[in-house]
This record gives structure tokens, sequence and C-alpha cells, in this order.
């Protein structure tokens, strides 16, 4: 029986999961990269919310004067934040209280199903070390196994024909095909680490992670990935790619938005991409 090439990589990170947990060993571990409550669900459940200096929390608010540090996480998922319509100069997107608690518990249930701190840190376990990289991995790996056995050329109708893929579906594994092939399996990790950095102001603002555990493992991710790119453009091209291999469309929007971000007064990718990483609240 023919079985889509989504449902095959899916059974495979399976079988290597259980693998792993079996014998104790192995690369990956966390949430199977086919949990419908982390693929599926919405990118980010949009939470938009009007600047609030009168809030129940007592936090203390840095309005454009982030450090450079924090503002580099800022940075890193500053287009999704522009999306959401928050402030992406401000760790959290704004100032959190009892209404912006209550809608990001909301956002982080329906997207990630996210309902308290231990399943907070069961899906940043999952997105730190598997995410969708592990998916696009070996999804890349079967697809050039089989564009090597049936040729580049015919690899559409291969798929189409033993994978009963509609053509549509069949023209995006392609084009997975061909970003694995040009840049490797590491081509999307900065999707699921600057995703990584975005739930952690999500979780602080949910009130789930207080402010300084939210930047102390925000500082830990971003050390992390800082050393994989060289600059923004680097980063937010891995970011894009990864949008396209998760929402099986364009990235072109979201290009204009980054675009549209560089020329702004308060461009928050001004502060320089290798600053030095380091505890500064």
């Amino acid at each position: 029986m023919k079985k889509g090439l989504k449902k095959f990589v899916a059974m495979t990170i399976a079988a290597a999961l259980a693998a792993s947990s079996l014998t104790g060993c192995g690369s990956f571990s966390g949430k199977s990269a086919g949990s419908a409550s982390l693929i599926n669900g919405a990118e980010n459940g949009a939470v938009s919310q009007e600047p609030d200096n009168g809030g129940d929390s007592s936090e203390e608010v840095y309005v454009g004067q982030e450090t450079d540090t924090v503002q580099w996480f800022n940075a890193s998922y500053a287009i999704l934040t522009k999306i959401n319509g928050n402030d992406y100069n401000v760790f959290g997107g704004g100032t959190p209280n009892a209404v912006s608690e209550a809608m990001y518990q909301a956002m982080l249930d329906n997207s990630w199903g996210v309902t308290d701190r231990e399943s907070a840190d069961e899906t940043l376990d999952w997105i730190l070390t598997e995410g969708h990289r592990t998916d696009f991995m070996y999804t890349g790996e079967l697809l050039s196994m089989i564009a090597e056995e049936c040729g580049e050329d015919e690899l559409v109708n291969f798929l189409m024909q033993e994978y009963d893929e509609s053509q549509e579906e069949a023209e995006y594994d392609a084009a997975t095909y061909e970003m694995y092939k040009e840049y490797g399996e590491t081509a999307i990790d900065g999707w699921d680490y600057c995703r990584a950095l975005s739930l952690m102001s999500f979780y602080y603002m949910a009130g789930y992670y207080t402010k300084e555990e939210a930047l102390d493992k925000s500082l830990e991710i971003a050390q992390t990935l800082q050393p994989e790119y060289a600059s923004w453009d680097e980063l937010v091209d891995g970011y894009l790619r990864g949008y396209e291999y998760w929402a099986e469309e364009d990235s072109a929007e979201r290009r204009e938005i980054y675009e549209e971000l560089l020329k702004a007064n308060d461009n928050p990718f001004r502060v320089d991409y290798n600053t030095t990483l380091e505890k500064t609240w």
C-alpha cells in the first residue's frame, strides 16, 4: 500500500526515536516531529496588545532601553513580533499584565499545546533537541536517495506515482530537495532556534517563566544559535527557509517585513549580530 512521503518520514522518525529511548542513546530526543499539537498548530497565534503602563505587573519596562544582548534576542524573532503587532524592541513585546497573561496562555494552549510550566518545558525541550530540522533532515535524505534513483528531472512524477502525492505536494517536496541539496541538513536551523527564543518571550508574558528565567534561557539559546550564522541576513535566510518548509508556502511577505524593519527608525536589527552575548540583567 502506498503512503504519502510525509507519513513515511514521520514513521521513520518515530521508529528512530523509539529505538533511541530503548537503547538510551541516539542524537534525538523529545516529542515526535509528527506531534499534531506542535507540527499542525498555528505558528504563533497572534497576540496583539496595546501599550499598558498601569498593569498588574511590577516588572520593569525597558522601552527602547534594552541592552544589546536583550535586543539581540528581540531581533531574532522581530519579524513575528511585527506581524503580531507588538513592540519588537521590548522583551515580550509589551508590558505584562493580567489581561495579556490570559491572552498568551490561550494562544500557547491553542498553538503549542502548552498549558502550564511542565508542558512549556516539554515543548521547549522538543524544539531544542528535535524541532522541525529533524523532520527536514530525514525528508532531505530520503528525497536525495529518491532523486538519485529516478533522476532529478523525474522526481515530481515519481513522487506522484509512488507516494500518491498531488502535483502541488510533489513540487513542494521537490523544492525541499533543492533546499537540502543547496544548504544541507542545517538549512532550517535558524527557524527552530528563532522560534525557541520567541517561545521564551511568550512564556514570560504568559506567566510560566519569570523574566529572569526567560532571559537566562534566552541567553543559552542565543549563544548556541549565534555561531551558526555570520549576520542577520544569514540568520533570517535560515528562518525563512524554515518557514517555507513548515508552512508549505512562499516567504516573500515575511522577507518584505524584514526589509521594512531594516529601514525603520527603530530598526530592531541595529544591534551588531556579532555582539558579545552576556548576562546584563
